[in-house]
């Protein structure tokens, strides 16, 4: 498993957001690939000059990461991912283990994970121009706004 990037960002160079955002999205569908019920296409991917980079993302031993549901990136360049902990779509309960990680993205490395008990599958994920954190919660049918750290702003909907 690795993230994909441009050669200028694996240079150390100025990340552009469109070979980041590329990266990420070709990453996430590596990620996710136990919620597909095919395999996916080689020939699918975007043409670009892009390198995998072993080891990433790097979660801590023991952790259960995935399937991972979505992939954000915050105005620091931080990459979130909304992920089940293992959890399939169907839960009725909400996930006691971190559903958000937050990852650096030159070096893969955890930096935070929080929503512990508060998603019940966490199927979405945004980040707005104020840096707010937007988790949609397809069991729950609720959208949640939430700090760059995690605490709940603004919960919207009703469970079900």
């Amino acid at each position: 498993m690795g993230l994909l990037c441009d050669e200028a960002a694996a240079s150390g160079a100025q990340r552009g957001c469109r070979g980041l955002a590329v990266g990420l999205a070709l990453a996430v569908g590596a990620l996710s690939g136990a919620c597909t019920s095919r395999p996916p296409v080689a020939d699918e991917a975007p043409a670009g000059p892009y390198e995998v980079v072993d080891g990433w993302p790097r979660v801590p031993e023991g952790m259960v990461f995935g399937p991972a549901l979505d992939v954000a990136v915050d105005a620091r360049g931080r990459v979130l991912v909304s992920h089940a902990a293992g959890r399939t779509s169907g839960n009725d309960a909400p996930i006691s283990e971190a559903t958000i990680l937050v990852f650096d993205a030159g070096t893969g490395e955890l930096l935070d994970a929080w929503g512990e008990g508060l998603f019940v599958y966490p199927h979405g994920i945004e980040v707005d121009r104020n840096d707010f954190v937007w988790v949609t919660d397809s069991e729950q049918n609720r959208v949640f706004k939430l700090t760059a750290e995690g605490k709940v702003v603004m919960t919207l909907g009703e469970a079900p």
